[in-house]
């Protein structure tokens, strides 16, 4: 049997597993998928110690930059965030599908243009995000952090996109921006105040409910989840995150509903 997991701390709450298996269930494949809690500077150890029935893994946080360190061959997106969400354990590389996910949930929304985005918090996901927001067109995002210090990274990466990332702090007035991407964990104990967005996306999908019920327009995080997992689908089959699967419609179905 082929096996695949997601990897992540926490990652007890993770939909990956019904998601993915409702994948190979309509493709007919006897994949098993499961889930495994790591730190970090656990996961080289645990991926180099994997048979040969191992196929891929999906990371979540917050293992992205040591997934990304681990391959050996890497996506073009993967080089630019520094950060990792699928890997082919058999070829050792590495893919972020975080960026097309981020980018199709505002679609799927009606939201498929920017020119002013804004993002809450400052890790792996927040760095996909500013390559998603330039995907759409933002020439400038504005990042709010509880340290904004820690936030240059998401800056040099706005500048070789050509576009304006500022920083912001706790103090600042409300974030403006045409739509958010919120990244923060369900234990954040802050949230910023929002100046109207045309929409919200909420990537943190753990709890069930928004923090930003009532604010603007929600895009659920199970939407970025989604559609970042059918790319994952896609990978894990035939290796390429654009190509569509067999019976690709059907396949999509089955993981709305598992989710």
């Amino acid at each position: 049997m082929t096996r695949l997991a997601v990897l992540g701390d926490p990652i007890e709450h993770s939909r990956s597993p019904r998601i993915h298996a409702a994948a190979y269930a309509v493709l007919g494949l006897d994949w098993a998928y499961g889930r495994h809690r790591l730190t970090p500077d656990a996961l080289p150890g645990f991926v180099d110690a994997l048979g040969t029935d191992w196929r891929g893994l999906s990371v979540t946080a917050p293992l992205k930059e040591a997934a990304a360190a681990w391959a050996r061959d890497v996506d073009p997106l993967v080089t630019r965030t520094g950060a990792a969400n699928t890997l082919r354990v058999d070829l050792r590389a590495a893919w972020n599908t975080d960026v097309a996910g981020i980018v199709d949930a505002f679609a799927e929304a009606g939201v498929d243009g920017v020119d002013r985005g804004a993002i809450v918090g400052g890790g792996a996901t927040a760095v996909s995000a500013v390559c998603a927001l330039a995907v759409m067109g933002a020439d400038r995002v504005d990042a709010w952090m509880r340290t904004p210090a820690k936030g240059e990274r998401l800056v040099t990466l706005g500048a070789e996109l050509g576009v304006d990332v500022r920083l912001v702090g706790p103090d600042a007035p409300p974030l403006v921006g045409d739509v958010v991407v919120s990244t923060l964990p369900a234990e954040a104990d802050a949230v910023p105040a929002l100046a109207g967005p045309r929409a919200i996306l909420d990537a943190d999908y753990a709890s069930g409910a928004s923090r930003y019920e009532g604010v603007g327009p929600l895009v659920p995080g199970l939407a970025m989840l989604l559609h970042q997992a059918l790319r994952q689908v896609r990978i894990f089959v035939h290796g390429d995150p654009e190509a569509p699967v067999e019976r690709e419609p059907e396949v999509w179905a089955a993981m709305v509903a598992a989710a």
